[in-house]
């Protein structure tokens, strides 16, 4: 395992980031060199360079193509060309995923196709939520 793999996914997302906010609602196309948090609702096509993250109430129905995604919400489409993607409790993705690696919580939803490349090596890579905030009680 490379070193960088041990930096949490979300400590990727920079001091730079932009923000659809919980009572937003954005239709059309998003590039950028930063990361994004989606609380709210986007529809369309995101191909940034950062982190996007889908926070648990945030709903993307569209295209993603970012090398880093945190999936807490829900995705409606296709995710391109993913370096590394965390599924986590209750996030779900109806649609086709492509990533290097892709990590998968308990509780969580894929309905569509996963195709990875193997660059990841043979060696399965783990996380373990070990923050007890981020930990949900039923």
């Amino acid at each position: 395992m490379k070193a960088d793999q041990k930096i949490r996914l979300e400590d990727r997302m920079g001091p730079k980031s932009s923000i659809i906010a919980s009572d937003a609602r954005f239709k059309g196309k998003i590039e950028g060199k930063d990361s994004i948090r989606i609380v709210g609702y986007f529809e369309g096509e995101i191909k940034i360079e950062g982190l996007v993250w889908i926070e648990k109430d945030g709903k993307i129905v569209g295209t993603v193509g970012a090398p880093y995604i945190i999936i807490e919400g829900e995705i409606e489409g296709d995710i391109i060309s993913a370096t590394q993607i965390e599924i986590r409790r209750k996030g779900k993705v109806t649609g086709s995923i492509n990533s290097d690696i892709l990590a998968m919580a308990e509780g969580s939803v894929v309905q569509g196709e996963i195709s990875m490349s193997g660059k990841s090596g043979d060696t399965p890579i783990t996380f373990v939520e070990k923050r007890q905030h981020n930990l949900i009680k039923e």
